[in-house]
């Protein structure tokens, strides 16, 4: 996103050694940083549904070549660029000069300048009392382009989850099921949160990362196709068998039969190669009853 030459000539030696220092020690902390990635991971799952249904080309870094870099969204066609700079400590200050929050967030933004994108440049904290104070102090010179932002921490992300409803709502939107329960919600949390850490994180669609996700656990998360249909011949040959019904839920053939006697969901989405199996099967065998169609269902 960045380059090394064009930063020097914006800004002089000491700055930029300052900066490559910078993102070299960012780097090799990163991996255990619980903080930054569960922010990460809620910032995507947030952005999850407009991806996923306006087929949005939406785009994260972290640690990158840049002055606030623990997580940067690029959402391509709107112009700011959203920059994060995240702090789990009960002692933060804006400061002032080189190596500051203050000094980091205004040369942020000259650099967004440069390459004429607008900034929205975030500072997040764990302690809400510590976001007031901030937000109180908030410098003039950056008020109009930062923001203070207050995320929970905990070491157990689904704590995590279940502090900040909003995570919850969107990990549930991801979910295969309608109103998942506990360990389902925390599959999915956990997936995610691994295809996230084993990303390459210099401008990588979030896309992708979910569909790493899906990758690891098909049997969680839902479909990211927008048209959930069947093969018309299966439809014909399932609406014939009696007291059997299905829908498609999230991608997913739900079924049950006598109202609920017996009921299950195909364990992978309408868009894999499985189920299309499972079509195939279908048109193939001719089922004309329950007893013949079960042995397919699982």
């Amino acid at each position: 996103m960045y380059e090394l030459e064009q930063i020097r000539v914006l800004f002089d030696e000491e700055v930029v050694s300052y900066l490559t220092n910078k993102n070299r020690g960012g780097i090799s902390s990163a991996k255990g940083n619980t903080y930054e990635n569960f922010f990460a991971i809620y910032q995507i799952a947030l952005l999850s549904q407009i991806v996923i249904e306006n087929n949005k080309d939406i785009r994260c870094s972290s640690q990158i070549l840049a002055f606030v870099d623990d997580l940067i969204i690029d959402c391509q066609d709107e112009t700011p660029l959203r920059h994060y700079q995240m702090k789990n400590s009960p002692n933060v200050a804006w400061g002032a000069g080189l190596k500051s929050i203050f000094d980091d967030f205004n040369k942020q933004y000259e650099l967004n300048q440069s390459i004429s994108r607008e900034s929205e440049i975030n500072l997040v904290v764990s302690n809400a009392k510590l976001k007031t104070s901030l937000e109180a102090n908030i410098l003039t010179t950056i008020s109009e382009y930062s923001t203070v932002v207050y995320f929970p921490y905990d070491s157990n992300l689904v704590r995590v989850i279940q502090k900040e409803k909003a995570f919850q709502q969107a990990i549930e939107y991801l979910c295969a099921f309608d109103n998942p329960a506990p360990d389902k919600i925390e599959c999915v949390a956990t997936v995610l949160l691994g295809a996230w850490v084993s990303s390459d994180k210099s401008n990588v669609s979030i896309v992708d990362i979910l569909r790493k996700a899906q990758e690891s656990s098909p049997s969680f998360i839902r479909s990211f196709s927008q048209e959930w249909q069947l093969d018309p011949e299966v439809e014909n040959i399932l609406s014939k068998i009696e007291d059997f019904q299905y829908n498609l839920t999230k991608g997913f053939l739900d079924w049950e039969y006598k109202n609920g006697l017996d009921r299950g969901t195909l364990p992978y989405s309408v868009d894999t190669k499985q189920f299309g199996r499972f079509q195939e099967i279908v048109k193939r065998q001719q089922p004309t009853c329950f007893d013949e169609l079960e042995s397919f269902l699982i």
